[in-house]
């Protein structure tokens, strides 16, 4: 398989200016998505030291990572009319992604984490893989599409981000490094704040307290950076929601009978 070329070049000033004016929402995000990096799950990803012990992860993460393209299509199928503007932001993103669970097949086979890409159709998924995916899902369908802009492209995208941020160089300091995860550092930063040119509907200064539509889209995105940390602890055996307050910060911190099996 071959890396799709399809991502534009990260314009830095352009994303500051986008996390400044959005600040109301970005913020939040960022905290939040800050805290999910402090949690257990990294600490599990920092002390491994063979790449068949991300079997458990990979396994999960090939479903997820299979699926998302396929309701990037399904988004796109569903544009109205008079949201064709969107389509090229949404056929880009599903075209970017439509290969990559198979480099993360071709990787678990090289190294060993599988022995036959069948295995993989047997895996079950877990309950918060589940319900990651069928957000997505209930955002295409809806097609609200500010609210798909938040919780996919800048509170799971940031996430997702974060996640590989520190999966990519884990494996190559067990000689296990690959495009699949590589990709995806650049790739997601871009994702998880471009989209957030296409929220034209707040003013720079807009305080969520005095509007219920813009409560409304930072606790869905928050809701999905929620989501994602349940899934990445379900992948490791750990059943645990992270909640957030509308400020991004943790209200259920893990206490101190929080053990990793």
């Amino acid at each position: 398989m071959t890396e799709q070329t399809v991502y534009e070049v990260v314009d830095h000033g352009k994303m500051d200016a986008l996390r400044k004016r959005h600040a109301w929402l970005v913020e939040p995000i960022y905290r939040a998505s800050d805290h999910i990096t402090r949690l257990p799950f990294f600490t599990w990803v920092r002390n491994l030291n063979d790449a068949r012990q991300f079997k458990p992860v990979a396994e999960q993460l090939y479903y997820h990572s299979a699926t998302f393209p396929k309701v990037l299509g399904l988004m796109l199928g569903m544009t109205s009319l008079r949201n064709n503007p969107m389509m090229p932001f949404y056929a880009k993103h599903a075209f970017g992604e439509a290969d990559h669970h198979m480099l993360l097949r071709d990787w678990m086979l090289q190294h060993g984490l599988i022995r036959n890409a069948s295995e993989l159709d047997n895996v079950i998924t877990s309950l918060y893989t589940n319900a990651c995916v069928n957000m997505a899902y209930q955002l295409a369908i809806e097609q609200d599409q500010e609210k798909w802009l938040v919780a996919i492209n800048s509170g799971i995208e940031r996430c997702s981000n974060d996640f590989f941020k520190v999966v990519a160089p884990k494996m190559y300091e067990l000689n296990a490094g690959h495009c699949y995860f590589d990709i995806h550092v650049e790739a997601d930063e871009h994702h998880s704040i471009m989209g957030l040119e296409y929220l034209t509907s707040f003013p720079e200064d807009c305080d969520p307290a005095d509007s219920h539509r813009a409560k409304v889209l930072l606790r869905k995105a928050l809701e999905g950076v929620s989501l994602w940390g349940a899934m990445l602890h379900s992948w490791i055996g750990v059943d645990y929601l992270p909640r957030f307050d509308d400020e991004g910060e943790l209200v259920n911190p893990p206490g101190s009978q929080f053990r990793l099996q």
